[in-house]
């Protein structure tokens, strides 16, 4: 198996070159005169449209359906802020077996992480848990350590002006201009509520370090309607901490 990643990068004359060992099976060594048959399967990941991509002839369309078999696509981080704790621990974890000091995440800190949009995704988040074993004077990393590296402060204050009712207002807009139907078939509110259910527990849990118990207080509802919308909602929650009482 070999593992392309950034694919959409990909020069034109490179492109042409991997189609060719696709459809062949077949390639010839860089200063090598010897064909070499090749049995090989190939995974490509990339953040770029490749569909606009091909449209604006920047990638070749032949080569895109030949990768195009099997397309897993992952949502944005922002979008699963339930992993973000975990895939944290999990970049300081690997970082400390590289040989790097080993730290911890305080709980504000899991907050913080979980309030930023992470326009650069789990990369970003990986860069950030490696300038923070190496950089942070602290074994336990507090949430001050993360706003100064990536202005979560900024982004804190930010969503504490946001103005809730010109947000849900333009939730509306948006549904009547894709789907001017609902405004009148009795499903509005249900989509709405829908659509804004989801990151309020997101955010719930992400403040709270996926504590439920401690979630659903915060949201004013009692733990087991909370486990009913997490299931409803297909949101997957990794509680860290395992010496909390609150847990039982």
């Amino acid at each position: 198996t070999l593992f392309l990643d950034e694919i959409g990068d990909m020069p034109m004359e490179a492109q042409t070159r991997l189609l060719r060992v696709l459809q062949s099976g077949e390639f010839t060594s860089v200063g090598g005169a010897r064909t070499i048959r090749v049995d090989v399967r190939i995974v490509a990941a990339t953040n770029r449209d490749l569909s606009a991509q091909v449209a604006t002839g920047q990638f070749r369309e032949d080569l895109f359906y030949r990768l195009n078999v099997v397309p897993i696509m992952l949502p944005a981080l922002r979008e699963r802020r339930q992993d973000i704790a975990l895939l944290a621990r999990h970049f300081l974890d690997h970082a400390a077996s590289q040989g790097l000091p080993r730290r911890q995440l305080a709980s504000d800190a899991l907050t913080a992480l979980g309030l930023h949009d992470w326009p650069g995704n789990v990369r970003e988040l990986e860069n950030l848990m490696r300038r923070l074993a190496v950089l942070s004077r602290d074994e336990v990393i507090a949430a001050e350590a993360i706003r100064a590296m990536i202005g979560t402060s900024a982004v804190t204050d930010h969503a504490a002006d946001i103005d809730i009712a010109h947000a849900v207002r333009a939730l509306i807009e948006r549904i009547a201009r894709d789907d001017p139907a609902a405004l009148d078939d009795g499903s509005l509110y249900d989509r709405v509520i829908g659509e804004v259910e989801r990151p309020l527990i997101e955010a719930m849990l992400a403040r709270h370090g996926q504590n439920q118990l401690r979630a659903a207080r915060a949201m004013g509802i009692n733990r087991n309607t909370l486990r009913k919308r997490l299931d409803t909602l297909g949101i997957a929650v990794v509680d860290l901490r395992t010496n909390d009482p609150d847990r039982r």
